[in-house]
């Protein structure tokens, strides 16, 4: 009983599964209404109607430009990436408001970016979130512990 019991259970499994992670299809929008003659066409898909979702961006401050609100990073490779601020990015330390101007050569600066050009050597910064001097990393020990001497 107990056997076939788990045969009918098994087999109901079996031909439930592909109907339980079927998919709906999805319906395709209806073609517009054709615009009245002498009226302008409008394209229905533009690429820059849909905004671009910022990157995240960890980037060490290796020159900055004051005067032009740049800072830039030089990879191990020895590509520079220039990361441009603007008027509207929001710049924080921390919980703290900050500005551009207490930035330093050498600190790291985390938060969000934006593409500029498509070989990925600029970027338009759209927030800072935190900034400063490079943490020590804390998985590293501080000293090797002492070698125990070899038993003879």
């Amino acid at each position: 009983m107990k056997k076939l019991l788990f045969t009918l259970t098994f087999g109901l499994a079996i031909v439930a599964s592909p109907a339980a992670f079927a998919q709906a299809k999805k319906k395709e929008p209806a073609a517009p209404a054709a615009a009245p003659a002498g009226a302008p066409a409008a394209d229905a898909k533009k690429p820059e109607a849909k905004a671009a979702k910022p990157l995240p961006m960890n980037a060490r401050a290796d020159e900055i430009d004051a005067a032009g609100k740049t800072f830039t990073q030089v990879n191990k490779d020895g590509k520079k990436v220039k990361h441009v601020i603007s008027d509207a990015t929001e710049i924080k330390n921390g919980e703290a408001a900050a500005k551009f101007e207490d930035i330093k050569v050498g600190d790291t600066v985390a938060g969000l970016r934006n593409k500029k050009n498509a070989d990925g050597t600029e970027y338009e910064v759209v927030k800072i979130t935190k900034f400063g001097p490079k943490a020590p990393k804390a998985d590293k020990p501080a000293e090797k512990p002492a070698e125990k001497p070899a038993k003879k």
